[in-house]
């Protein structure tokens, strides 16, 4: 479960609530903001996005909520160098052709199965990065709907709040209905800025930082799998790998 994600959420839904609720939550929180301000929003973004794009937004920013399925970089290096083994001991590449056939949603099975089709390293490594980098893609365009969510819903509650200004102006003539009025104009303004902030911001950077994430998990799988097929012994092949560890601390007792 992505923790910082819901704390983040959590605090900032709480601050809002809490600044809110010394005044009238109708306020805040009215038909005339919400039709505007999420509406405009999702008009926007249905007539200038792909169908097919927005359905995968929606998937992989309701994923953030859910257990992440991508495997750690620890992870991954100890299934390629299972892997190692057993392909040393089976005598070469074709003795793991069935193994881990859902790791990395099949990732590392494509691997597998390129190198095998392929032959020489050099051609599976031109077809699996370009695996990688339509998949970065793919994980970009996801993040982009969000930014652009983030930076149509403040134009549209400055649209709301335009609309309501209006409206503000027509009821000069009777000073009782002005208040109401621009609590209501301003009340657009106010929905746009926290959605932009508190929800579309953090679910792009979420998206991005596990697409970079993704990326390096499924970079060590490609660099596994063509050093086994090139015949490294397991020992070889961490070897290789360690460098994508980079420096991380380590616990209290452990040599590094």
């Amino acid at each position: 479960m992505n923790l910082s994600l819901w704390l983040g959420l959590g605090v900032g839904t709480g601050l809002l609530a809490w600044g809110a609720a010394s005044g009238e939550a109708g306020g805040f929180l009215n038909t005339h903001g919400i039709s505007v301000v999420i509406g405009g929003t999702l008009t926007a973004l249905l007539a200038g996005t792909p169908m097919a794009t927005l359905v995968s937004s929606v998937r992989r920013g309701l994923g953030l909520f859910m257990a992440d399925r991508t495997p750690t970089l620890e992870a991954a290096m100890a299934e390629v160098l299972r892997l190692a083994q057993a392909a040393q001991d089976g005598g070469g590449l074709l003795s793991i052709q069935d193994e881990a056939r859902d790791f990395a949603e099949g990732f590392l099975h494509r691997c597998v199965r390129v190198a095998i089709a392929c032959g020489e390293t050099s051609d599976a490594r031109r077809v699996l990065e370009e695996d990688i980098r339509q998949r970065r893609i793919l994980r970009n365009e996801d993040a982009n709907v969000y930014r652009t969510a983030g930076m149509l819903s403040p134009m549209f509650g400055i649209l709301g709040t335009l609309i309501g200004m209006i409206q503000v102006l027509s009821k000069l003539n009777d000073p009782s209905k002005v208040g109401p009025a621009m609590a209501l104009a301003l009340s657009s303004a106010f929905l746009g800025i926290a959605i932009a902030n508190i929800l579309c911001i953090p679910l792009a950077g979420q998206i991005r930082m596990w697409a970079m994430k993704e990326s390096l998990v499924l970079e060590v799988i490609l660099e596994g799998v063509l050093n086994i097929a090139l015949g490294r012994p397991p020992i070889v092949v961490e070897m290789r790998l360690a460098s994508y560890l980079g420096a991380r601390p380590t616990p209290a007792g452990r040599p590094k």
